[in-house]
């Protein structure tokens, strides 16, 4: 059996407004799961095991969480996107325009 750690939910302050930033394409996983808004993206990232070091999980889940602007909302959403097609959840070609920039 695999331990699994406990995550603290979204703090409601935080979470606010997230469902209404939508990923146009959604985000298909490779499990057929598809990430429609922000919302969904941010229980994704804070569901996979922080990786010190080695990704940028906890920098796209703070970016996701703290954009204000649309331009903030924007490049938060498609550093959830390089950070899924890395991590080999998604292709990188489902991001807008077949490609991504891991530096937004």
């Amino acid at each position: 059996m695999v331990a699994r750690s406990v995550l603290s939910p979204v703090d409601p302050a935080a979470r606010h407004g997230l469902e209404q930033v939508k990923l146009e394409p959604p985000v298909t996983l490779s499990s057929g799961r598809k990430i429609a808004n922000a919302a969904e993206a941010v229980d994704l990232v804070r569901a996979h095991e922080t990786r010190p070091g080695v990704d940028d999980r906890d920098e796209v889940l703070h970016a996701l969480e703290r954009a204000q602007s649309p331009d903030e909302k924007t490049r938060a959403v498609e550093r959830f996107r390089v950070w899924a097609s890395i991590w080999g959840d998604l292709p990188v070609s489902s991001a807008p325009g077949g490609s991504a920039d891991p530096k937004p």
